[in-house]
């Protein structure tokens, strides 16, 4: 299918990458950018070639979040803005449903972050289950900055998680930009790449990793880690993991795996 805001490739098999396409708008959310993923995020979920989705931006930016500079949205700006209900369906859940989606698909989402990830943009990249961050790469919460409230597009959930309360709400609460260097130390991003030049090719190799491993594995360890941090209690955890460990202790590739690693010893 061909794309006017963002590109998708498969450059390596099992591999999927998707390039938020709109560099002069440093990759701002448009409405028409959100009904792309989402359309590419569908067929994403039914397909079992891709394994791991690499996420970037083109240019200087990763994503710089909502485009309020959209045609359609100001144009329907009357009637989507006119009262709560209607910006709730017309903006607000559209938006808000693209970070859900990430979540769903059953593949890792490897986000490799090349410059700026305001707004949206961070949120994206807080939906990913693996951030590599180049030099260049910055982390503003910037809802609160314009009026709205701090908790958006899942970053109220999302960020306590990686980095703690206390840091979370005064990130949240300020509105401020998070360095790549502070993101690293703090635990935002998975690891940071000091020569940005190498960004994307430490991203595909994290995405390697992850095909070097069971599929069904892989897929159910996303599934585990989305569950189990809402899990009720160690129990509860520990049965599904016991759920999935019986599902994959009877799959070939552990058969596999133990042949190999006998022979090894």
């Amino acid at each position: 299918m061909e794309y006017e805001t963002i590109r998708f490739q498969e450059p390596e098999a099992g591999i999927g990458l998707l390039v938020l396409n709109r560099p002069d708008r440093l990759n701002a959310l448009s409405l028409a950018m959100l009904e792309e993923l989402q359309s590419l995020f569908g067929e994403l979920k039914e397909t079992e070639r891709v394994r791991v989705l690499v996420v970037t931006g083109e240019g200087r930016g990763f994503c710089s979040g909502a485009d309020l500079k959209d045609a359609r949205i100001r144009r329907e700006a009357a009637v989507s803005f006119a009262t709560a209900a209607s910006h709730l369906i017309a903006v607000q859940k559209k938006y808000a449903n693209v970070i859900l989606e990430m979540r769903r698909l059953p593949q890792p989402i490897v986000a490799a972050v090349n410059g700026p990830a305001a707004g949206g943009g961070m949120c994206l990249a807080l939906a990913s289950d693996v951030i590599v961050a180049s030099p260049q790469a910055s982390f503003t919460p910037s809802f609160i900055n314009i009026g709205l409230t701090g908790g958006d597009m899942g970053s109220s959930y999302l960020l306590p998680r990686a980095v703690g309360t206390a840091r979370a709400s005064e990130i949240l609460m300020t509105g401020r930009t998070v360095s790549a260097e502070e993101a690293e130390r703090i635990g935002l991003v998975s690891r940071l790449v000091r020569d940005g030049s190498r960004l994307m090719e430490e991203a595909m190799q994290v995405a390697r990793a992850m095909l070097g491993k069971s599929p069904v594995g892989l897929r159910l360890t996303k599934e585990t880690l989305n569950l189990n941090l809402n899990a009720p209690s160690l129990e509860a955890a520990m049965e599904l993991e016991n759920r999935n460990q019986s599902i994959t202790a009877t799959m070939p590739e552990l058969l596999k795996a133990l042949e190999r690693f006998t022979k090894g010893r």
